[in-house]
């Protein structure tokens, strides 16, 4: 199967992949809120799967793994948000990189809304920094969601609704109710991206943006193996975000999808390309499409 061909060669690109230094000062790709080693833990919920994705490169076996064959996935990206978060000053650095307007309208008040929120890091965050705004945050893992609710009353955060959801198949009553919809990781893992993406717009009021922060990757994979990282990239890729995709009779993304075909995806779902800002190299390995609706956010 393509799929599985494709990602398998990226991840044999190893041999120019590891970064190992000895120098005195231990550089930041090393420090324990390196982004580079947590992904390197990535093999303690991957490397039991090998059998199962194994059989998936026959020609009849499954498409994929679900997501329900890796119980500590969630707890593994809480832990990578983390790491991103304590190094980007999140959530005001992140908010004021997308824009002084953005940071100044949530001081006010705005409804938010966070698709695919997993373990709840980055809205637990970003509610507990702007109590004026009001968030909606769902996930299509209700246990999520309950252990969500838990932390945010341990932390006694109140503008948070946790609920569970779909984010290829969002609710009709919140058909133009958010002012900003805040995307973390999610994307490329979705069965079915190119209905979430045209859901965004609908879910914006008049005036509008959506974040979605993603993997920096090119879509050409000879140019992308150049990279250092994109070995470990291509490895996550292969067992576990392409796969639960597959699984769910989705398209298959995976984690390299890439910054091209992005751009083409959004255009597709009928985002303007003049209305869609990337930003990349602020937030290492990673790049932040800002979509504005109408007139965007105003402070």
């Amino acid at each position: 199967k393509q799929w599985y061909q494709r990602r398998v060669r990226g991840v044999l690109n190893l041999e120019e992949g590891m970064l190992v230094s000895c120098d005195k000062d231990i550089p930041p790709l090393l420090q324990p809120s390196s982004e580079v080693l947590h992904f390197i833990t990535s093999l303690e919920f991957i490397v039991d799967k090998e059998p199962q994705i194994g059989a998936c490169f026959k020609k009849d076996g499954p498409l994929g793994v679900g997501y329900g064959d890796y119980p500590n996935f969630q707890d593994w990206m809480a832990g990578w948000s983390h790491c991103r978060n304590t190094n980007q000053k999140f959530p005001v650095g992140f908010m004021t990189m997308i824009g002084d307007e953005l940071h100044n309208a949530l001081e006010k008040g705005l409804t938010v809304l966070e698709p695919g929120c997993g373990r709840g890091r980055h809205v637990l965050a970003v509610a507990k920094r702007y109590p004026n705004s009001k968030f909606t945050s769902f996930d299509i893992d209700a246990k999520c969601i309950e252990l969500n609710k838990v932390d945010a009353e341990k932390e006694g955060i109140t503008n948070i609704d946790f609920v569970t959801g779909d984010f290829c198949n969002m609710k009709p009553e919140w058909q133009g109710h958010f002012d900003y919809v805040m995307i973390f990781d999610c994307m490329h893992d979705l069965p079915h991206p190119a209905l979430a993406m045209k859901g965004l717009k609908g879910v914006l009021k008049e005036n509008g943006i959506v974040s979605m922060l993603d993997i920096d990757t090119s879509t050409d994979m000879v140019e992308q193996t150049k990279e250092p990282m994109s070995a470990v990239l291509y490895n996550i890729s292969l067992h576990h975000c392409m796969s639960v995709s597959l699984s769910g009779g989705g398209v298959g993304l995976g984690a390299c999808w890439g910054v091209e075909l992005a751009r083409k995806m959004l255009g597709e779902a009928g985002w303007n390309q003049e209305d869609i800002r990337i930003i990349t190299k602020v937030i290492p390995g990673h790049a932040v499409y800002v979509l504005k609706k109408g007139n965007g956010i105003s402070a």
